[in-house]
């Protein structure tokens, strides 16, 4: 491949300057410089084109110093880069991110731009939670014979790292991106000091194509369905509100999106997708290699979701208001009087979702939702199908939704206070189970810099359980986060 290419460089050197642009353009297809490279090539003085796309063939380790100096002897003496104008960085994901880095390149010589959140949590719980680390709801008054309700934790695991890529090549007019992100939510390492190994989860892992009004997107992705989420260094990795009134879930899915402008400054976003049936009834019980048909498996059909969302610009304010819906069949199965029974389920939902910026200092969001069966979002998690034969073995009906104000005091400083609620119908609840879930919380967050920052939160849970006055619980819980963002 050097040979190759230093002669043809060399015999590029005895033609008009015109071929250097030729040969910048065969090189780009054949993947050997990027578009970004090509455009650089073709920005430099006709008379230093050559110097220019030999100097950076050096770069790239194609040509060496000696064969440099015989092509472009200018270029040996004063280097290629004088001839170049400055390389911009890649665009990134995270608005912190460093524009002085350099540049990461994909074997395919995509560029990539690597970003994260190094985050750790030290937490303190009054009551006993369902997670530790990251509390939803609270368990029963008195599960706890021995009153060891109180615990404290310290955790890294909702650290998160991405990839994100895009290609300045067009695909049929489209401009190609996407991004893979993990954290470390996967769960715990079986060992006995495995409580802080913890393992990866995939989050997002997705490629886009976006034309001028019109985008296809397919892999995982967040999802349609009330897209929306509080502000939280609390509740990284799970989302804040979730359980208690923030409907939420990342899939596999295959979307389209068409915006556009209505006049004035009103634009309309049109979603929609097709996704992974999951309805959320996944067994917890252990690790498996394999995915048995569930509720959503079994119905043999793709669920459906869209959004529409209307955006009034006013300066740099967008006040967004979106109206969302979600629907999958399945079929819910079991044995009733030894008897092995199965008939439709049909899970539903419908959202109203807002971002209202007041001010530069003062903006108002959040949710409400109503629906059945939707324990893939956390409505009713854990609950949303109930067994057969039993109240709610046709998906148990819910609604709630939440609400944050968010005070930006100065750039450094910022205040979030939110509250949720997520209020299941009683007759699909059996005795015992959980009934109403609500969440207050309050935050403070500093940025030290646009790279690291401090977060103080405080939430209180209130659980409520069907005809059990006496084991409704109420727990508070206490986070301190640390974070880099790079």
């Amino acid at each position: 491949m050097k040979a190759t290419v230093s002669l043809l460089l060399l015999g590029l050197c005895a033609f008009a300057q015109d071929s250097a642009d030729v040969l910048a353009r065969i090189l780009a297809e054949k993947g050997t410089i990027t578009a970004a490279e090509l455009a650089r090539v073709e920005a430099a003085p006709p008379a230093d084109r050559v110097a220019a796309l030999a100097g950076l063939l050096q770069q790239k380790g194609l040509l060496t110093s000696t064969e440099l100096a015989r092509i472009a002897p200018a270029a040996a003496t004063q280097t290629a880069q004088r001839a170049l104008p400055a390389q911009p960085s890649p665009p990134a994901i995270a608005p912190t991110t460093a524009s002085s880095a350099p540049a990461v390149t994909a074997q395919s010589h995509f560029p990539v731009t690597v970003y994260g959140t190094l985050l750790v949590n030290s937490v303190y719980d009054t009551a006993m939670m369902n997670i530790t680390d990251i509390p939803l709801f609270t368990g029963k008054q008195g599960a706890d014979a021995l009153g060891n309700d109180k615990a404290f934790a310290m955790t890294a695991r909702q650290s998160r790292v991405g990839l994100k890529y895009e290609d300045n090549h067009e695909i049929m007019g489209a401009k190609l991106s996407g991004a893979v992100e993990v954290d470390f939510l996967g769960g715990k390492a079986p060992f006995g000091n495995g409580v802080d190994m913890d393992i990866l989860r995939l989050r997002l892992a997705y490629g886009r194509l976006d034309w001028h009004n019109f985008a296809i997107e397919a892999g995982q992705d967040w999802a349609l369905f009330a897209p929306l989420n509080p502000t939280s260094y609390a509740e990284f990795a799970i989302p804040s509100m979730s359980a208690s009134g923030n409907p939420w879930n990342r899939l596999p899915q295959i979307r389209m999106e068409a915006h556009g402008s209505l006049g004035g400054n009103l634009s309309l976003l049109a979603q929609f997708a097709a996704l992974d049936p999951n309805m959320g009834d996944y067994s917890t019980a252990a690790f498996a290699a394999t995915r048995p048909p569930g509720v959503g498996e079994r119905g043999r059909s793709p669920a459906g979701e869209a959004r529409f969302a209307l955006t009034d610009k006013h300066d740099d304010r967008d006040f967004t208001i979106g109206f969302s819906g979600h629907y999958a069949h399945g079929k819910n199965a079991g044995t009733l009087g030894g008897v092995t029974d199965q008939f439709p389920l049909d899970s539903w939902g419908a959202a109203v979702d807002y971002s209202l910026p007041f001010s530069k200092k003062f903006n108002l969001s959040g949710e409400l939702y109503t629906g059945r069966a939707l324990g893939i979002f956390s409505v009713t998690a854990g609950e949303a199908i109930q067994n057969v034969g039993v109240f709610g073995d046709r998906g148990v009906r819910s609604s709630g939704g939440w609400t944050q104000a968010q005070f930006n005091f100065t750039p450094k400083w910022q205040v979030n206070l939110a509250y949720g609620i997520d209020d299941p119908n009683a007759r699909d609840i059996t005795t015992g189970s959980r009934l109403r879930n609500q969440s207050y919380m309050g935050n403070l967050i500093y940025k030290y810099t646009t790279h690291a920052l401090i977060a103080w939160e405080y939430r209180r849970l209130l659980t409520d359980f069907r005809n059990q006055l006496l084991a409704n619980e109420r727990g508070d819980t206490a986070n301190l986060a640390l974070a880099y963002v790079f």
